[in-house]
């Protein structure tokens, strides 16, 4: 894998951050459009992050990696 394209464990972890505050947003306001793109955009950013195709999967597998 080329330096480019590895994780850094602090862009997983501030991502995970962003995931975890937009679902209690989305969660506290579920009609609230700013919140559910801002859930979704971390979501992405996540699937981007861990190569994941599948968002649990890719939560999963930053949980896995943040946790080292």
């Amino acid at each position: 894998m080329s330096t480019a394209c590895r994780r850094c464990e602090a862009d997983v972890e501030r991502a995970l951050d962003r995931f975890f505050d937009a679902r209690l947003r989305l969660a506290a306001a579920p009609a609230d459009e700013t919140a559910r793109r801002a859930f979704e955009d971390c979501m992405f950013t996540l699937c981007v992050l861990m190569a994941e195709p599948c968002a649990y999967a890719a939560v999963r597998e930053a949980v896995q990696y943040a946790e080292g």
